[in-house]
């Protein structure tokens, strides 16, 4: 519907559009949610490659060759082991064993369901943690026993840390209780740890500064950023010096305050949130403990045994995994090479610490934020946000 629509969704050319000038593929398999399967490969059909997801695949012939091979996916569950297992099925037999694209990847949803619906650390989560990480052991087995496969590197990384709920926050029902002129101009959309505002009228500007005010009054209110094309919006950082500028940027961002106290399983980290329940796992928020999160690197390519704390993200993979290729990185492609990982480069990193701050006055108290992002040459990194407030 989506590609009928003709809506594109990504706007920029994705990995498999890039490599198949090279001929070259990229297989993706996950079994989160279908939206996130999706947008890894989504035109896998005219350039190459293929997205596997229980309840899709591209192209679309591939979900009844599948199923014929391997079965029927199992339903969703808590914990979602049986997917994943069916999906670490496909992936060594099929992906790897068959295909044998360039770049292949697995989205375990584990233990991330699980520390939503149970809480960071608890009983559940970890066992979930275990089972997904035995599935993993058996992709780690086939590469090493396959003569095919022995020169993979391979790059394990996690999209983001946790939090604990401390309190969950129905910020719909209170901006419509505000008795904010405006209140109805607003278009909302809620992300756990951060709410994304969208003015209904790009005309109405006006309404900006009465949001930003009572929100920035609100206990829970983390940090506020702004669109550059509202001009200068006091008690707010530009989104441009967070990485989150461009044409579907909301008009204002509000991650929710956070600390690190203890959750009572020996994980810091709490945040107020728009949904789940206290105590259960989120995240969506510049909290440090969902800011910071995990990269393994492993193979030919990379260093042995070392730790390297340089920042980096998430952004900064496909443009190493096109040097991997010796493939040319082309202008759009945002993020760097993380060379310092590299057995033959080792370059030393350079970073510098920057804090973006703004404050506001009302008649309750005085709103100050502060956003620390680290930087390495002209790449960002947001290490951390959040706000207090003094009366």
């Amino acid at each position: 519907e989506i590609r009928n629509a003709g809506l594109d969704v990504l706007g920029v050319p994705t990995l498999q559009e890039i490599i198949s000038k090279k001929g070259m593929e990229y297989v993706a398999i996950g079994v989160g949610t279908s939206g996130n399967a999706y947008v890894h490969n989504p035109l896998a059909d005219l350039y190459g490659g293929a997205t596997i997801h229980p309840e899709f695949t591209i192209p679309s012939s591939l979900h009844k060759e599948l199923e014929g091979l391997f079965g029927g996916w199992p339903e969703e569950q808590l914990p979602n082991t049986p997917r994943y297992k069916k999906a670490v099925d496909i992936f060594i037999e099929y992906v790897l064993g068959k295909i044998n694209p360039e770049v292949a990847l697995i989205w375990s949803s584990e233990p991330d369901k699980s520390q939503h619906a149970f809480g960071v650390g608890s009983d559940a989560a970890k066992a979930a943690l275990r089972e997904a990480d035995l599935e993993f052991g058996r992709i780690i087995e086939y590469i090493n026993a396959s003569a095919q496969h022995q020169n993979s590197d391979l790059m394990i990384l996690s999209d983001h840390g946790y939090s604990t709920i401390s309190e969950v926050i129905d910020i719909e029902t209170l901006l419509g209780f505000s008795n904010l002129v405006g209140s109805d101009g607003w278009l909302l959309a809620q992300n756990g740890g951060c709410v994304l505002f969208y003015l209904k009228n790009q005309n109405d500007v006006h309404l900006v500064s009465e949001l930003v005010e009572w929100l920035s009054s609100q206990p829970w209110c983390g940090t506020l950023c702004s669109s550059n094309r509202l001009g200068e919006v006091k008690g707010t950082v530009s989104l441009s010096s967070i990485m989150n500028e461009g044409k579907r940027s909301p008009d204002i961002i509000m991650s929710f305050n956070w600390d690190s106290s203890d959750n009572g399983n020996g994980y810091p980290g709490h945040v107020f949130s728009t949904g789940g329940a206290k105590n259960l796992g989120q995240h969506g928020s510049m909290s440090l403990h969902e800011m910071n999160n995990t990269l393994i690197c492993a193979g030919p390519t990379f260093l042995e045994g070392e730790k390297i704390l340089s920042p980096s993200g998430n952004i900064d993979i496909l443009p190493t995994i096109l040097t991997i290729l010796g493939q040319d990185i082309p202008d759009h492609v945002e993020g760097r090479v993380l060379e310092e990982s590299f057995r033959e480069t080792n370059s030393e990193v350079i970073s510098v610490a920057h804090k973006y701050d703004a404050s506001l006055t009302t008649n309750q108290a005085t709103y100050f934020q502060e956003i620390t992002v680290s930087f390495v040459g002209d790449s960002k990194y947001i290490d951390e946000g959040n706000s207090w407030l003094e009366k």
